[in-house]
């Protein structure tokens, strides 16, 4: 294979391990647990709320007991990385999930630690790790807005700032 040839291949294969990433999303928020089940090797392994390995358990834990935890949820994925070795990849991926649980807005963040696999000319998940840093009832989440300040890091003054915007 040619330096083009295995410039290209690495190309395709982070395009490939991004759509993977995001069909990730789409097929969880859409609750379809079959196609996510599928994303992963047979012997694919989940830790996330709950540690599942093999591609039916995965399928089981999602259907049976993810379906129930939410009335709904949403996944926002960022600032992704990818190491490739051939047939095999890493990386981690920064996630915000939103989600309503008995009538309650919640917001999250953390990440997601990846083993990617090519099977069959296929990237799959070997294995999908997510760590969370918060989850808490949107009602006491963020609020307000950040000081703004000047170079120096002292407060900006909001009537300089206001002036600043409508230039």
């Amino acid at each position: 294979m040619s330096d083009f040839e295995q410039r290209l291949r690495r190309i395709e294969d982070r395009q490939a391990i991004a759509e993977l990433r995001a069909h990730y999303c789409h097929v969880l928020d859409d609750r379809n647990w079959e196609q996510l089940a599928q994303l992963f090797t047979e012997d694919g392994e989940f830790q996330g709320l709950a540690h599942v390995i093999g591609r039916d358990a995965i399928l089981r834990f999602f259907r049976d007991t993810v379906s129930g935890i939410a009335e709904g949820f949403w996944h926002f994925c960022t600032n992704a990385t990818v190491s490739l070795d051939g047939d095999r990849a890493t990386g981690r991926i920064s996630m915000q999930y939103l989600s309503v649980k008995k009538g309650v807005s919640y917001v999250s963040a953390g990440h997601y630690d990846d083993e990617l696999t090519r099977e069959g000319g296929i990237w799959r998940f070997r294995k999908r790790k997510i760590t969370f840093y918060y989850f808490a009832p949107l009602s006491e989440g963020f609020t307000g807005r950040p000081t703004y300040i000047t170079p120096e890091g002292k407060p900006l003054d909001p009537a300089l700032l206001a002036a600043e915007v409508t230039r």
